[in-house]
């Protein structure tokens, strides 16, 4: 008689224990792209809030005044040390403040990075902002700039214009200096 009640007790503690890991398995559903998916959302929110603020920027015209903020002798961003570009943080210019605002105090890096023709035809990058390598979940943005020859170099009061200014892209013919493509990348840390 003992024997079969200690029986019936594990029986019926086995059955607990498998409805309670079934409850459990039906209440979480786990499928292999929960976490793409919330990352993949993160990702879109990211080049959404990059392509806002390069479309904001060009329309106030701070991006073209960054892409100007030009060490005409040195042949350097201004400001931005030996290696010609920002690392690290963003330029001293509204569309740096704007992108500090944005994702400074965020775990969120970034690059800006212009794009130019040379004269050969040659597609060429010019880093403006550099932060590290983009991780694998990286999204970029981008927002096309037209720099005019008669456009002053910012960051210093009565600078050279662009057509008489030594500037990382070549000089177009006409009153057009260069079309630019700025791109902004953006990535988790």
């Amino acid at each position: 008689m003992r024997a079969q009640a200690h029986t019936l007790e594990g029986v019926s503690a086995a059955l607990v224990v498998i409805l309670a890991v079934a409850f459990t398995l039906q209440a979480t559903a786990v499928t292999p792209l929960t976490a793409s998916t919330a990352s993949q959302h993160i990702e879109t929110q990211h080049e959404r809030a990059a392509s806002g603020l390069l479309a904001t920027a060009r329309e106030d015209g701070s991006l073209s005044a960054t892409l100007r903020h030009w060490n005409a002798s040195n042949a350097t961003f201004r400001d931005a040390g030996q290696r010609g570009y920002y690392v690290g943080g963003p330029p001293d210019t509204a569309f740096g403040d704007a992108l500090a605002a944005a994702f400074g105090d965020r775990t969120i890096a970034y690059n800006v990075n212009a794009y130019y023709i040379t004269a050969d035809g040659e597609r060429r990058q010019r880093r403006v902002v550099f932060q590290g390598e983009p991780s694998a979940d990286a999204v970029a943005a981008t927002r096309t700039v037209t720099l005019y020859d008669r456009q002053r170099v910012t960051g210093v009061p009565d600078g050279p214009t662009l057509e008489n200014a030594t500037y990382f892209g070549p000089d177009a013919p006409g009153p057009v200096y260069a079309v630019v493509d700025v791109e902004v990348v953006l990535w988790r840390i």
